[in-house]
């Protein structure tokens, strides 16, 4: 590519050793002109790295750090400059990629190569250090997690390059077509139609309410469905009005939506905070209480329906085996003590499999543990649809539900498309770094829990001993 570049052009940044044959015929194939930056450099070149956030509109940005990287990223003399590099990463799409090794958290093996490409390179223009690339102490490595943690930036390990070529070749792909929200919706869940329903609103909401343009697709699978949110793309598509990312509008609308239906005075105070015509906005309020009310009773008549249709299951098989003389009530109890409620809308979104509550610990009862596994059973199979989740991966979901913040709809969406072998695999291989990133990332807080055990069934999961 010509080192001309035109500023009035969207341009993809690719910072760190980033220049493999894949990932640039992504970008040439696209007709995206891109520049190639490094990391393991001097402060000077970190700066002209930030100053391509003010001169161009970027696209997205590609990041591959080293052990080399980590010491930079921890370093007193790169702090306002790292500072202020992550700051402009986290308004973009982006995507951070690390080797497993630099997230691993077991022993200290400073000095270890861990890249395939054993090798020392220099690059005069960049001012690039050595690359000879190590793993530096478990400190600096728990000190840059928590920097990129810090500021909810998307990291992803890797084993090998080519599995880095196939990832950012899948992300540069989602970008070409402006990829903005993903969620993964299992056949038969629990509240799955007003799921459905919720999203073609949001939709509604972004273009009457947020002023954004995008397109929702639906792609089915053997297992579910995938929704996609896209906004505008192609090269030369001014991004100016076009949020980055749509979770912090999700949130914001499920709660606009709650407040339609509890506090209508504070939902029309958002609505005012919109710059939205005056005389729109009892219009506005009047259809989305409506549309709010209307699915807040659809989810309580579909919960009763659920826990109808689990009694009978569990009458059905149990007949035989529980004693003439038990209380079916008993039995009612417990399975509403499992299924969620609905306090409100927000919740019919969460994760669902993560919350739900074993029924031995809803009711002290003297059944056998065949008896309960059954009950679990039925009661699994009717509130997380055409999906099999194991304890691991409930154990998944409620590390997810606890700490993922704004992350946690996305993340719940690569665990159930992980588990569905109809979703190509370059989207499960992502799906599942993904997770194991955020395992790496909340490792210190839960203590309780064995992070490298869940790590190694993700790569079962997938297919991998």
């Amino acid at each position: 590519m010509s080192q001309e570049r035109d500023p009035s052009q969207p341009l993809v940044l690719l910072i760190g050793t980033l220049d493999k044959e894949g990932i640039l015929s992504a970008l040439k194939t696209a007709g995206w002109q891109y520049k190639i930056k490094r990391l393991d450099s001097s402060p000077e070149n970190w700066a002209s790295i930030n100053s391509y956030f003010g001169t161009f509109n970027i696209r997205c940005a590609l990041v591959k750090l080293t052990g080399i990287s980590c010491e930079l990223l921890t370093s007193l003399q790169y702090q306002d400059l790292r500072d202020r590099l992550l700051t402009n990463l986290a308004l973009v799409p982006h995507i951070i990629f690390m080797h497993e090794e630099l997230l691993s958290e077991e022993g200290d093996r400073e000095g270890k190569d861990t890249n395939e490409e054993s090798h020392i390179e220099w690059d005069t223009e960049d001012d690039l250090w050595p690359i000879s690339i190590y793993t530096p102490s478990i400190e600096t490595r728990k000190a840059a997690i928590e920097v990129l943690a810090a500021r909810n930036l998307k990291v992803v390990p890797y084993r090998r390059n080519a599995e880095l070529t196939v990832m950012a070749s899948l992300f540069l792909a989602d970008a070409e077509e402006g990829l903005l929200f993903r969620l993964y919706v299992p056949s038969g869940r629990l509240w799955a139609n007003e799921i459905d329903r919720l999203l073609q609103l949001f939709r509604d909401y972004l273009s009457r309410i947020g002023h954004i343009t995008v397109r929702l697709d639906q792609k089915r699978t053997e297992g579910g469905i995938v929704y996609a949110f896209f906004g505008p793309s192609g090269a030369g598509v001014d991004e100016g009005s076009i949020e980055r990312s749509l979770a912090p509008q999700f949130q914001e609308f499920t709660e606009f939506l709650d407040l339609c239906v509890i506090n209508p005075s504070l939902a029309e105070d958002i609505l005012k905070s919109k710059n939205l015509d005056a005389r729109e906005i009892n219009g506005i309020m009047i259809r989305y209480a409506k549309e709010a009310k209307r699915i807040q009773v659809d989810l309580k008549h579909e919960r009763e329906q659920k826990i109808l249709s689990i009694r009978h299951r569990l009458e059905s098989e149990l007949i035989d085996v529980l004693p003439p003389s038990t209380d079916w009530n008993i039995v009612t109890a417990l399975v509403d003590a499992t299924v969620p409620t609905v306090p409100g809308i927000s919740p019919a979104l969460s994760n669902g499999g993560g919350h739900l509550n074993q029924i031995t610990a809803a009711v002290n009862i003297n059944y056998s543990p065949q008896i309960i596994n059954a009950m679990n059973s039925i009661v699994a199979s009717e509130i997380e649809g055409n999906v099999s989740l194991t304890n691991m991966d409930r154990t998944i979901l409620d590390l997810v539900g606890r700490y993922a913040g704004n992350q946690e709809l996305e993340l719940t969406s690569a665990l159930h498309e992980l588990g569905d072998a109809s979703v190509p695999n370059p989207s499960r291989l992502l799906a599942k770094q993904r997770l194991k990133a955020f395992l790496a990332q909340v490792g210190s807080k839960a203590t309780d829990i064995s992070i490298g055990l869940l790590q190694a069934y993700l790569e079962k999961k997938f297919g991998f001993s």
